[in-house]
This record gives structure tokens, C-alpha cells and sequence, in this order.
């Protein structure tokens, strides 16, 4: 099926209270919107999607639909919370290209939280300055890592830059993909989540808050492999392409996208 890009308006009231009742709100919307698109759309709903709460054409998400038939058919059907009622507009789509051409260039901009996983050993939280080690697993700010492993070879932390390390982040999991020309760290902030712990984020997931980078690197790549760019876009970048982060925007090279 041809991918689309959808736009929808979305009711930031209706949002606000749809979070608190069902007691999912964090920095970003990020998972009450996950919640809310799932139960409107079912699985036919946007992944990845971002949300603009401020924007001059007023709030809305934008997000890859891999079956846009199948939206249009549940978006027909009446909402099965009555909050989700006066929380989405109309959605409005148009197809992506069908097929991807390679050495094709692209202004990118994209969402991350850039965290990479620990194996069986995480490091403690200790006053002295090495900490220790216990089993565990988890996710870490992919820059508080590599001050990490700075500091383990004795190195300064100083010569840790956030912005390449971010970079180097999208590089890899675009690695065969496609190529990074340029990229810029464009914004930077931590943000508080919220994360289900149980694989559905459906009514009853018990959640828990989580709390990481959020940036947004923009440049220009360079399709090296076009059906896994297409599998890419499709997914996203990372493993929170869910909840508002990994959508590849793209616009024709020289133009911001």
C-alpha cells in the first residue's frame, strides 16, 4: 500500500482532558496522544507522528499512515470514548512517492530522543565519582554516555560535544539507509514522558513516567537504499517513533523541510 502523510487538528482542551481522565498526561502529550489516536483509529492510526502545540495554523499532528483506506473506514465509525469526540478534525492525506530513487537528496528535519540501551549492567547512582555496577537494563541519554565512556578512559567531559553525539545517533540508525550531508542539533531540552509497561498502550496499561533528551536535528541526506528508506519512514527513527518522535519530515535539498 502507498504510504500518506496525514495532517490533523487536534483539540488541545479535549486532549488535556482526555490525559487527565485517563491519568496519562506528561510534558509533551506525547502518550496520551499515542492512547488517543490508537483508540480512534485502531491500528490503522499515524506511526510515526509529531505534534506541533503551537503553530500558526493552530494545533496539529502530522504523522505516516500505512493504510490510509483503513483510517478513513474507522474515523467514519463513532468514537468509542465519548472524549475523543471534539479532540480530532478530519484528517487530510496525500500519498508519499511510491518508490524512492537512490543518490536522491532530501532537507530532513526529525524528532529524536536519542538513548541508547544498557546490556546486563547499568551503572549505580552513588555520591563518588565512578559509581558501580549492578545488574539491570534500560535506556540512557545516548550524550550522558558518552561522557561515560569519557570519563572512563580519562578523559574530559569537556571535549563531549552534544550536538555531534546526537548526530552520530541519527547516523547510525540511518547507517545503509541513507547518508547524512549536514546535520545541526536545531533544539535541545529534556522532557518528561510517559511510557506503558506493557507492550499495548491500551485502557488498564499501567504507565510510568521516564524522563530524557528530546531534540530535533534538521539537514540534508542522501538515500543510499530505497526500499529501507521507505521501511524507515514508515516506522521511524528510534525506538519512540509511537509517542510523537521519529518522523522523517522531508522537503526537495536546499529548502528547510
Amino acid at each position: 500500500m502507498t504510504l500518506h502523510l496525514v495532517r490533523i487538528g487536534v483539540n488541545p482542551l479535549a486532549l488535556a482532558q482526555y490525559a487527565v481522565g485517563r491519568r496519562i498526561g506528561d510534558d509533551d502529550d506525547g502518550y496520551a496522544l499515542h492512547c488517543a489516536l490508537v483508540a480512534r483509529f485502531g491500528d490503522a492510526a499515524p506511526r510515526p507522528f509529531r505534534y506541533w502545540r503551537d503553530h500558526a495554523r493552530g494545533p496539529h499532528l502530522l504523522g505516516y499512515v500505512a493504510d490510509w483506506p483503513a483510517m478513513q473506514d474507522a474515523g467514519a465509525l463513532p468514537p468509542a470514548d465519548d472524549r475523543l469526540a471534539a479532540l480530532f478534525d478530519t484528517p487530510q492525506a496525500q500519498p508519499m512517492p511510491a518508490a524512492w530513487r537512490a543518490a536522491a537528496r532530501y532537507a530532513f528535519e526529525v524528532r529524536v530522543r536519542p538513548t541508547v540501551r544498557f546490556g546486563k549492567q547499568v551503572r549505580a547512582a552513588r555520591g563518588d565519582r565512578a559509581g558501580a555496577w549492578q545488574p539491570g537494563a534500560g535506556e540512557i541519554d545516548a550524550y550522558v554516555a558518552a561522557c561515560e565512556r569519557a570519563v572512563l578512559a580519562g578523559e574530559s567531559t569537556d571535549t563531549v560535544d552534544r550536538a555531534a553525539v546526537y548526530v552520530r545517533w541519527l547516523a547510525r540508525r540511518l547507517d545503509g539507509v541513507a547518508t547524512l550531508e549536514d546535520a545541526t542539533l536545531r533544539l535541545f531540552q529534556r522532557a518528561r514522558s510517559r511510557r506503558s509497561t506493557h507492550r499495548s498502550g491500551g485502557s488498564g496499561a499501567r504507565t510510568h513516567a521516564v524522563e530524557g533528551p528530546d531534540a530535533v536535528v534538521a539537514g540534508t541526506l542522501t538515500i543510499t537504499d530505497p526500499a529501507a528508506f521507505a521501511d524507515i519512514l514508515a516506522r521511524g527513527v528510534g525506538r519512540h517513533a509511537a509517542f510523537g518522535h521519529g518522523m522523517l519530515l522531508l522537503s526537495p535539498a536546499g529548502r528547510a523541510a
